[in-house]
């Protein structure tokens, strides 16, 4: 048996993150009741995909230039902490249904809050797998496939804002 050179490994990894980013879409992960709402974080596969696969692509493309003992510019590792940055500022935020408003928090970014009243629209976009709220203060807060529950999302939104979910 002969070890596997970067070139076969990277393919094989690419294979894998494409297989589990369409796998993590066909889940539907579960909302958990808390004391402060409803909370719909981030499906179990989508946030082990981000966690692991990220860290170990970008350990698989150093991995030959180490090994190799190549002299590594020092825009090699900048674009590699500014490509995970990037990445860790795209995780969508955990929604939350509180008793009075949509919530959705971020890690690296501002919340985003819609009163239940100020509600204008839900939009419901690729066979419901997203759902859009549009608050009258400009405000969006999307529901994407990362999420859990995508159905009880859109029930619970329709029954506490007493609009239904436009296509």
């Amino acid at each position: 048996m002969h070890p596997l050179d970067p070139q076969t490994l990277r393919a094989a990894m690419l294979i894998a993150v494409v297989i589990v980013l369409y796998a993590g879409r066909m889940t539907k992960g579960n909302a958990t009741e808390t004391s402060e709402g409803i909370v719909f974080g981030m499906k179990p596969i989508v946030l082990w995909t981000r966690l692991i696969a990220i860290p170990l692509y970008v350990a698989i493309f150093l991995y030959p230039l180490v090994v190799l003992h190549h002299h590594i510019p020092v825009w090699v590792p900048i674009l590699l902490l500014a490509v995970v940055a990037f990445a860790l500022y795209q995780l969508p935020g955990t929604i939350v249904l509180t008793p009075t408003a949509v919530l959705q928090r971020y890690w690296f970014r501002a919340d985003k809050a819609i009163q239940y009243p100020e509600v204008m629209t839900i939009q419901s976009i690729q066979a419901g797998r997203i759902t859009r709220v549009l608050g009258d203060n400009r405000t969006t807060i999307t529901h994407n496939s990362a999420h859990a529950d995508a159905p009880r999302f859109r029930t619970e939104l329709e029954a506490r804002t007493n609009k239904k979910a436009t296509p």
